[in-house]
């Protein structure tokens, strides 16, 4: 019988299979819509920043890293999907992009003034992402800047669809299928687990599934 922490890997190697397998085709997602909101939200990210030390968790291509440097900031980036990574090197070969799973994160052991979680964390079952908050708030500088994308619903299971309105239109939940975990959360439930943040900023994420789109600030 599988342990629970082989179960725990088990759901972040399927995620992480799939992203692979997709990864080629991923810039589908890139749609201008999408990606002039994301750019107006990384431009907000940055004007709250006390310094320009940034992490960049679930990095994926590098399309927001890329952005996040010509903003003038100083990035670091992971992923735990070998050919996201391959292709973000690929397009930024100077960046610096690392191989590392969320739920290490305390590893990197460095002071970031902000960390960009845009569209990952709710890849963790809710358990890992409670720790990962905490993890990530050990790793901010005094006032640092804390952004997160999450998904809104209830529970938290694995999916294989992209839904319709996923980024990309047809050809990318055509494309796009694989087999993935997700964690869905009401705002309660969400704002509970960030102890520790002050909000400054709340929106829905419109141009794509939804979900909330939060900027918060280490309190003390």
């Amino acid at each position: 019988m599988a342990s629970a922490d082989q179960n725990s890997r088990d759901h972040v190697a399927q995620s992480i299979a799939t992203y692979d397998a997709i990864a080629e085709n991923y810039h589908l997602t890139a749609t201008p819509d999408l990606r002039a909101w994301k750019e107006s939200s990384m431009r907000r990210f940055a004007a709250y920043l006390p310094g320009n030390a940034i992490l960049v968790p679930g990095c994926g291509d590098g399309r927001d890293s890329r952005y996040l440097r010509d903003l003038g900031l100083r990035v670091a980036s992971f992923d735990l999907s070998q050919s996201m990574l391959e292709i973000a090197k690929r397009f930024d070969p100077k960046g610096d992009y690392r191989l590392l799973d969320f739920r290490d994160i305390k590893r990197l052991g460095a002071s970031y003034d902000g960390i960009w979680a845009s569209g990952c964390l709710y890849h963790l079952t809710k358990p890992e992402f409670a720790r990962c908050i905490v993890d990530c708030r050990s790793l901010l500088s005094v006032d640092g800047i804390f952004y997160l994308t999450m998904k809104e619903g209830a529970g938290e299971r694995f999916e294989k669809q992209p839904g319709p309105r996923y980024p990309g239109g047809v050809e990318a939940r055509e494309r796009l299928r694989g087999k993935r975990f997700y964690a869905y959360y009401g705002r309660d439930e969400l704002i509970e687990l960030l102890a520790g943040f002050d909000v400054l900023h709340e929106q829905r994420v419109i141009p794509s599934e939804g979900g909330f789109e939060l900027w918060l600030r280490r309190t003390e």
